[in-house]
C-alpha cells in the first residue's frame, strides 16, 4: 500500500505519452480518436465488471483481517459485523453479473434482493454495535 503513489506515477509517466500521441492522422486529435473506441465485443463493460468484483471482494477480506487483528475488541467486532454485509453486499452484486444471466431471473432477482437485504442489516448492526459503545451503554 505504501508504495502505490510510486506504481501510480510510473503508469501515468508510461501511459500519458501514448495517449497524447494516439493519433490516427493529423487532422482528428486524441480526444477524438479516444471517443471513436469500438466496443463491439464489450470488452470494456468486462473489463469494468471484472475489476469492481476483484476490488469489493478485496475489500471485504482487508476490512475482515483488520478486524481479526484487533483480537476481538468492540471495533474488531463491529469491523467483522461490517465486513460480513460487506460480503453479503457484493454476493448481492455478484449474483446480478451478466455471466449467470442463464438462470431464472426471477430466482437472480429475489437472491440479488435478499443479499443486499442480509448485508445492510449486517452493517446496520455493527453501527449499533459502535453506537451502544460511543454512548456507554
Amino acid at each position: 500500500m505504501k508504495h502505490i503513489g510510486i506504481y501510480t506515477g510510473a503508469l501515468a509517466v508510461l501511459v500519458s505519452p501514448a495517449l497524447l500521441f494516439a493519433q490516427t492522422d493529423f487532422s482528428s486529435g486524441t480526444l477524438q480518436v479516444l471517443m471513436n473506441l469500438d466496443n463491439s465485443s464489450n470488452i470494456f463493460e468486462n473489463v469494468s465488471l471484472g475489476a469492481t468484483l476483484v476490488v469489493a471482494f478485496a475489500t471485504s477480506v482487508m476490512v475482515w483481517n483488520l478486524g481479526r487483528k484487533m483480537h476481538g475488541g468492540v471495533f474488531g467486532s463491529v469491523l467483522n459485523l461490517f465486513s460480513i454485509g460487506m460480503l453479503f453486499v457484493f454476493l448481492g452484486f455478484a449474483v446480478g453479473t451478466p455471466w449467470l444471466q442463464v438462470f431464472d431471473s426471477l430466482y437472480l432477482k429475489m437472491a440479488h434482493d435478499s443479499l443486499y437485504i442480509i448485508g445492510y442489516i449486517m452493517m446496520g448492526l455493527a453501527a449499533n454495535k459502535l453506537l451502544k459503545v460511543i454512548k456507554g451503554e
